[in-house]
């Protein structure tokens, strides 16, 4: 059995003194090295899913297993997005490439979504880094095709038009490397993913649903503010005091003993983030804390909500995310997770993410409890995403090339990131190679789908 290997985030592991000539010429050596055909060329994998699933789901919340494994066995894509660890494991098996760039580490359809800038300004982008560390570029690539052929199918569209497009949606990303390299560094830094030119693209590309579909969702991104989440998740109680309202399992109050420490870690979070918004928090107090669990692959974590209180009686809600190691740092392990290795995590994703997206949350920092370590952002602040399931074939077929461009660019943040163009510039055969990996592992999926779903069908009985 393949050793716990311990994932260490420094940006270091992507800095780079060469010119971008050079690092062009690096990544041409490594493709003499490592062809297509040999990066592509599949290894079958060898592992027991149920047992690494199981290592995954020992440092996970008991009583919301059931829930999280409702979720995982509705569609082969749920159990894909719930075991983003599975893969990362497999994918350490499989051939590589050798250049190194800061990872979304979970670059699956799903995980790209609205969000707002600091200037409130509506942005469509990566919007997951819990996966996040330094590792090989293909293997995102790698998490977003297969995913476009899970949920593709889940649409109902044929295999060979999944097939195809699988193909297209790496020569976008392709293209969009070679587009990043022609820009300046600084032009490049400041690109930014607005809305308004994911409007223009579709406007100009597509006649589908998916036009429609966008403005719907800016639409609603734009009034998920905090009226609306007091509204939804809160109620003035008795002694007229606002506060969360609970659903158990999913959403519970956290005891009266544990309100202490939260208080403790708000201070340190407010040293994470910036001198603005530090002072703005200064004004704040908790007055409330729910946990209160989302998605698929973060469900069963510790995941909480933090109601705060200003001076003038206005208030702000919170989300505070457990940051797990990355999955494949801890799988399969007999043992339970050391917790000691969780701190740092918190300040890891919140570091890759501001430096994959062009803008990030302002409320993006971490802390500590105890030994655990967790990320914070503002929960539903003006965030949404398209729903996958109701896109059209042209709209499906627009939105996961957006996606890979979206990816290219993310990647080409790190300075190792003219590696890939200078490895991809021989790489005549690299689409339809890739794509050809994808689906088998796909297939891998399937059949993994198929046996959790058993597994979990027994543990019902």
């Amino acid at each position: 059995m393949q050793m716990a290997k311990e994932i260490i985030f420094d940006v270091n592991q992507i800095n780079v003194s060469k010119t971008k000539h050079e690092l062009i010429e690096k990544g041409l050596e490594r493709y003499q090295e490592t062809p297509s055909e040999k990066l592509t060329a599949y290894q079958k994998v060898d592992r027991n899913v149920i047992k690494i699933i199981k290592s995954v789901e020992k440092g996970l919340i008991p009583e919301l297993l059931p829930m999280r494994r409702q979720r995982m066995v509705k569609s082969a894509f749920s159990f894909y997005r719930g075991t983003a660890g599975l893969m990362d494991f497999d994918l350490a098996n499989q051939v590589h490439s050798n250049i190194p760039v800061l990872l979304c580490g979970d670059a699956h359809l799903g995980n790209y979504g609205f969000y707002a800038s600091p200037e409130r300004q509506l942005l469509f982008d990566l919007n997951d880094f819990d996966e996040a560390r330094v590792d090989n570029w293909e293997n995102d690539l790698r998490r977003l095709l297969v995913s476009i052929y899970l949920a593709g199918k889940e649409n109902g569209f044929k295999n060979k038009k999944l097939e195809k497009l699988m193909k297209k949606v790496s020569a976008a990303y392709r293209s969009a490397i070679t587009y990043s390299a022609s820009m300046q560094l600084m032009e490049r830094f400041y690109l930014s993913p607005k809305v308004h030119l994911l409007t223009k693209i579709i406007h100009e590309q597509t006649d589908s649903e998916l036009e429609e579909s966008l403005t719907s969702v800016i639409e609603k991104a734009t009034k998920n503010n905090l009226d609306k989440v007091l509204k939804k998740f809160t109620a003035v109680n008795d002694q007229k005091e606002r506060v969360f309202v609970e659903d158990p399992p999913r959403s519970v109050r956290v005891s009266d003993e544990q309100l202490p420490k939260f208080a403790a870690a708000f201070k340190d979070y407010r040293t994470t983030v910036t001198e603005s918004i530090r002072v703005l928090l200064m004004q704040y107090k908790i007055t409330d804390v729910i946990r209160h669990s989302v998605g698929v692959g973060s469900f069963g974590t510790r995941c909480y909500l933090l109601l705060l209180t200003a001076n003038d009686g206005s208030h702000l809600v919170l989300q505070v995310k457990e940051a797990l190691p990355t999955r494949d740092s801890f799988i399969p392990l007999d043992l339970d997770i050391d917790l000691h290795r969780e701190i740092g995590e918190g300040n890891r994703i919140i570091k890759a993410q501001k430096i994959m997206q062009s803008a990030s949350d302002p409320f993006l920092g971490s802390m500590n409890i105890g030994q655990r370590s967790y990320y914070v952002r503002q929960f539903r602040d003006m965030k949404g995403s398209f729903n996958i399931e109701k896109m059209d074939w042209q709209g499906f077929k627009l939105y996961t090339r957006v996606c890979a461009l979206l990816l290219a660019f993310s990647h080409f943040h790190s300075p190792t990131a003219p590696m890939i163009q200078g490895y991809l510039k021989e790489a005549v055969d690299f689409d339809e190679l890739t794509a050809e990996w994808a689906l088998k592992y796909a297939q891998q999926v399937k059949r993994d789908y198929k046996e959790y779903k058993a597994y979990v069908k027994k543990q019902k009985d």
